[in-house]
């Protein structure tokens, strides 16, 4: 079975991810600030500011809210929220039963032809020589036992 294809070239995926790192690194450099700019919070460019300050909710809905804003309710959002969690799974319930089948049956389609069409060839190029070797041999030799 060493006949069968391998998986893709673990170069080419090296390659594929060096080139996205490369990708990365460029746009992380893009939006890094250039060396004349100082750092705030030191010399260090790895040393990230931590927020330490603790600010009550009162003063978060005091400050920044707007005049008319209604009051929070949280038992309306926890409501709201479970309203919306159940129409979500019965969309994607109804989409998978609707969807999931047919993706399904396509797919094992495709399996079924390309397994068929591996194992032609994997038949072509090992079991149809032995078989003709062996025909080729059992036709040999009656015709040279009754030449004796």
């Amino acid at each position: 079975m060493s006949d069968w294809p391998s998986r893709p070239d673990p170069e080419a995926e090296l390659k594929e991810a060096d080139i996205l790192l490369q990708k990365a690194d460029a746009l992380l450099r893009r939006h890094k600030p250039s060396s004349g700019t100082p750092i705030a919070g030191g010399d260090d460019p790895d040393d990230l500011p931590v927020l330490t300050e603790i600010v009550p909710d009162t003063e978060l809905a005091g400050e920044g809210a707007p005049s008319g804003a209604r009051p929070f309710d949280e038992n309306a959002l926890v409501e709201h929220l479970i309203g919306l969690d159940a129409e979500i799974a019965r969309a994607l319930e109804a989409w998978f039963a609707r969807e999931l089948p047919q993706l399904v049956s396509r797919e094992l389609d495709r399996l079924s032809e390309r397994l068929l069409e591996e194992a032609i060839a994997h038949m072509r190029a090992t079991l149809i020589p032995k078989l003709s070797n062996a025909v080729s041999n059992r036709l040999d030799k009656p015709a040279s036992g009754e030449g004796s």
